[in-house]
């Protein structure tokens, strides 16, 4: 057999750098120094981080009524501001942008309020004619927004909840109208999960049309009106009040609709605009359009609970209950009807009117002081007040019962 000799180590030429060379078998050191290189990717991810402005979702502007100068009734009933408006170009194009802020707003709690009003009517006779007009006693305005928050925590979210709708319910799912997921007739869902939120913010992002809107639905829950109304109306009537009493829980801030940037948008929520539609009739026209073009999407829901009850019927509150809030303030409540106060009434307000030593004076009564003054007074007025009630033909008994806020 022939000899072998071993093949002389490679050496690469130094001249010649081959493309699989790596740092570890290759020195740079003799290399000339090279200026003007792009930095390296680490470099400028780093420097873009640092130099990038932060991006921040800007808030819709509060649409709080001012309670104190504001009043606007619709069927009798008080009518609240519900719905916020926002518009962000990159809401319409960003999934995750639209999904962070979303989030966002969800920890913004809606503004449950208590409206008490009591109203009367008093007819006037002008020659011949009589008028009948409406007088307000009283109108006061509480909020229990500061109930939804775990210890009064204005920062904290604990309790809220922020999920999408079940297959089986009817929403605005992209369309013109309500409708259950394609597939769901029934109250029964066959395994099939709903969809997420990021999954419905990139249709929404996805979908062609150009008038869109998004609507996060902020919810209280768990909140027993009923025992709360019961209680106040006991409580006013308590104080012989014989007027037409209103006690009704409108939500300020209920709703945040996020809408596409383009005109047509940027029209309709212009309020002088929309007045000037409205005045010209041209609504007429555009609503319809409006109406059918835009797909909505309102399939969020940001559950802020008043309390929660677990499978055992055990129930919890996030603050204090309703009958907790009713003792705490009643006393407040009371006393604001009798000063006949029209406004919103502030924690700090409550309190102070709860340190006062006495009740007000029933509303068309004095009080001296002096038990006899006093029913001597009140015995008077309560002959004027039959004496003007037979003048103007009205009923008579509601001057035998005394009381005050009564039709007249």
């Amino acid at each position: 057999m022939g000899r072998t000799t071993a093949a002389p180590a490679y050496r690469d030429d130094p001249d010649a750098v081959s493309l699989h060379t790596t740092p570890e078998d290759y020195n740079y050191d003799d290399a000339p120094e090279i200026t003007g290189l792009p930095p390296s990717y680490a470099d400028s991810e780093a420097g873009s981080a640092s130099t990038a402005p932060v991006l921040q979702h800007v808030p819709p502007p509060s649409r709080r009524m001012d309670h104190n100068s504001e009043v606007h009734l619709s069927g009798g009933k008080p009518k609240v501001c519900e719905t916020q408006t926002i518009q962000d170009g990159r809401y319409d194009t960003d999934p995750v942008y639209l999904e962070e802020g979303i989030r966002e707003l969800a920890k913004q709690a809606p503004v449950p309020l208590v409206y008490i009003m009591g109203h009367h009517k008093e007819t006037i006779k002008r020659g011949d004619k009589k008028e009948t007009k409406d007088v307000t006693d009283f109108r006061i305005v509480l909020n229990l927004q500061r109930c939804l928050r775990n210890n009064f925590d204005d920062s904290d979210t604990t309790w809220m909840t922020l999920r999408t709708v079940d297959n089986s319910e009817k929403a605005f799912r992209g369309s013109f109208m309500k409708k259950r997921a394609p597939g769901f007739k029934q109250d029964i869902e066959v395994g099939i999960p709903s969809p997420e939120l990021k999954e419905w913010c990139h249709l929404y992002c996805a979908s062609p049309s150009l008038l869109r809107s998004f609507r996060l639905r902020r919810i209280v829950t768990g909140f027993d009106e009923t025992q709360l109304k019961n209680r106040i109306e006991g409580l006013i009537r308590s104080t012989n009040y014989r007027g037409h009493l209103s006690i009704t829980f409108p939500v300020e801030e209920k709703n945040v609709d996020i809408y596409t940037s383009n005109r047509i948008n940027n029209w309709r929520l212009t309020r002088w605009i929309c007045w000037l539609f409205y005045l010209t009739f041209l609504w007429i026209f555009t609503w319809p359009y409006l109406f059918f073009a835009t797909k909505r999407y309102a399939v969020v829901k940001a559950e802020w609970p008043f309390s929660v009850t677990d499978e055992r019927g055990n129930k919890r509150y996030t603050t204090i209950s309703e009958e907790q809030w009713y003792e705490k303030w009643h006393v407040g409540i009371r006393r604001l009807a009798l000063d006949r106060y029209q406004g919103e009434a502030s924690e700090d307000m409550l309190l102070g009117v709860i340190a006062r030593p006495a009740d007000p004076p029933m509303p068309g009564t004095i009080s001296t002081g002096h038990a006899g003054v006093d029913n001597a007074v009140g015995l008077l007025t309560q002959g004027f007040q039959v004496a003007s009630a037979i003048s103007r033909g009205g009923n008579l008994s509601r001057g035998l019962q005394g009381g005050w806020g009564y039709d007249c």
